[in-house]
């Protein structure tokens, strides 16, 4: 098949008569490999690292290259998974070393990448014959699922992807379209969930993890997306753009990864195509609705870990077009926040104790006589303390209470309280802190949300999906918000997009009543006001544990204690979840939502009259 694009691949001199590790005879070269000490990761990867470079400058023609690297390719890729226990789980800004290490691992899928498109380049020319045209399917499609593996970890450490990395990917992509290989199956036992893929397959499971917002994931689920992607990719269509409505577009000919259609160059001509995911996304969307997932084994299947909040987010990403419903303007200044939903409650209490919060900080008189001794009129097995007792009457006399005619109008009790208080507010003042604010720049902000800069070390609790506090110069509220994105930035930190989800909040506890009637632990959780403005409804935000649609809950919210029921999710992450809810202890009709502002009775002037 004639070729219709100039191809472009950026590839190393092949300087090198004999390699210095290992054999240029692929039997040894098994050997070899088969002697290394894969038990030490650190010398196995030097190793590796070492001869995959020679590999790549070996003068040598392309069966015995694809030989060659058929033999390490197994190793590369255990070591280079292995050592992403160094660098995985970590803070988003990495400490030196594994930063140094998360770069050894691109470098090692980057080369063998190179090494397999040395490889199908050579063979390509003999496409016609049976032997070279597999060589060439099976070394194209190994170059991409290595390129592919480095945007995997590109996208997990939220740092930027490579230059000319895209372009490469678009390139090979060509060379195997334009010789007719691209829909040929090969097989690669270093997958987990099938045993081979087309060339096509591969290529489009590079698009579909480029275009799932990577950067509003944990570094699990992206990991999980990719894990996915590798059954969904065949459900993929790569279209002409000119006669289609798809909602992502690339150019063949440039370092860039899909984006939506209408932000694509229309003057790439030929070479602007299109990915069409909707089918995956309607699967999504059908399992998300269903409220399961389904097991192994059916039409649609899922990655185990794999849950509903990922579903909905796919679904969104590859179904809809979203745009910005505000937009951000440059902005300069400090802000404090605070992260995770404990830290949040502790900050908008003044760091109040979340134990004397429960119990109540004020004294409690005991009115009940069945309660308080000192009051009782009668002991145990009901016997009544005032028959026959002449001393009843006496303030220190009597069967265990005080006298009817005692007089408390003189005494003053107020001062106890106020210093019971203030004893109080010292020791909070003198106790360290249980949870850290931390001081970033703002970028730029809108009425919807902020990008805010971090700079030096990052800690590992802040993550995409995090529930965030947020309190800017000179303000008294704290504004309650989601981290939503995470990206580094080169020798400077890293920035965040957070969406405020509401400019304030209200510290409470919650615990779940379970259906024998048993009651969780206290937790801490958040109540959100009305939005009024937006339709909403007052929420409560919980931790992402121990609740869930339809529970019945107490919460414990200035003292006073409301059975309540937790009716619809609004949000969900990894790190919280958003409620609507129902007060349980209040008949239904009153808790009907008041009309929307502009309409009949809507706009609550009754509070302003008198002072008109």
């Amino acid at each position: 098949m004639e070729q219709p694009q100039r191809i472009r691949l950026r590839l190393p001199e092949q300087d090198l008569h004999h390699l210095t590790l290992g054999s240029t005879n692929p039997k040894k070269m098994h050997e070899w490999v088969e002697s290394l000490p894969m038990a030490n990761v650190g010398e196995s990867a030097r190793l590796l690292y070492q001869l995959i470079q020679e590999l790549n400058r070996l003068r040598t023609d392309g069966k015995t290259r694809f030989q060659l690297l058929e033999s390490v390719r197994p190793a590369l890729v255990h070591v280079e998974r292995q050592l992403g226990k160094h660098y995985l789980g970590q803070s988003v800004v990495l400490p030196e070393k594994a930063r140094k290490v998360a770069g050894l691992a691109q470098s090692l899928l980057m080369h063998l990448s190179v090494g397999y498109k040395l490889a199908a380049i050579d063979s390509i020319r003999k496409v016609r014959d049976k032997e070279f045209n597999r060589i060439a399917t099976t070394s194209v499609h190994r170059a991409i699922s290595a390129m592919g593996e480095t945007l995997l970890r590109c996208y997990q450490l939220y740092v930027p992807i490579p230059k000319f990395l895209w372009l490469e990917l678009h390139q090979v992509y060509l060379l195997a379209d334009g010789h007719g290989i691209a829909r040929q199956e090969v097989e690669d036992n270093t997958f987990r969930h099938v045993k081979s893929s087309t060339v096509q397959d591969a290529y489009a499971r590079t698009l579909l993890l480029a275009t799932a917002r990577p950067n509003q994931l944990r570094q699990q689920e992206i990991e999980l997306v990719w894990d996915a992607t590798e059954e969904w990719c065949g459900r993929v269509v790569i279209n002409d753009t000119r006669a289609n409505s798809d909602i992502f577009a690339f150019d063949l000919q440039a370092d860039a990864p899909p984006t939506y259609r209408k932000l694509a160059s229309q003057h790439a001509g030929d070479t602007l195509r299109s990915v069409d995911a909707k089918a995956i996304s309607a699967h999504l969307k059908i399992a998300a609705d269903a409220g399961r997932l389904p097991e192994r084994g059916a039409e649609f299947t899922f990655p185990r870990g794999f849950n509903r909040e990922l579903a909905i987010h796919l679904a969104q990403a590859w179904g809809n077009l979203t745009e910005r419903a505000f937009a951000r303007l440059a902005a300069s200044g400090s802000i404090e926040i605070c992260v995770g939903i404990g830290a949040t409650h502790y900050f908008i209490s003044g760091g109040a104790d979340f134990d004397m919060q429960i119990r109540g900080s004020n004294l409690k008189v005991l009115h009940e006589e069945r309660d308080n001794p000192f009051l009782a009129r009668q002991g145990k097995g009901g016997k009544d303390l005032d028959a026959g007792d002449p001393w009843s009457q006496a303030f220190d006399g009597g069967g265990g209470r005080m006298a009817d005619n005692v007089d408390f109008s003189g005494v003053a009790i107020s001062g106890v309280d106020s210093l019971l208080a203030e004893n109080l507010r010292a020791k909070q003042q003198q106790a360290k802190p249980k949870f850290d604010s931390y001081g970033c720049a703002i970028v730029n902000s809108s009425p919807g949300g902020y990008c805010i800069e971090w700079t030096g070390d990052m800690p590992a609790h802040i993550r995409t999906g995090e529930l965030i506090g947020l309190q800017e110069a000179n303000a008294k509220a704290w504004s309650i918000g989601v981290i939503r994105w995470i990206k580094q930035l080169p020798g400077k930190g890293a920035q965040m997009g957070v969406e405020l989800l509401a400019p304030k909040a209200t510290p409470c506890a919650t615990r779940a009543i379970k259906p024998s009637g048993e009651m969780s632990e206290w937790m801490r959780t958040l109540m959100l006001p009305e939005l009024r403005a937006i339709g909403q409804e007052a929420t409560l935000i919980t931790p992402a544990i121990a609740f869930n649609t339809g529970y019945k809950v107490l919460v414990s919210l200035d003292g006073k204690e409301t059975k309540a029921s937790l009716y619809r999710q609004l949000n969900a992450s990894a790190g919280f979840r958003q409620f609507l809810f129902r007060n349980l202890d209040m008949p239904a009709e009153a808790q009907e939502p008041g009309p929307a502002p502009g309409q009949p009775g809507g706009d609550d002037f009754d509070s302003i009259w008198s002072s008109l």
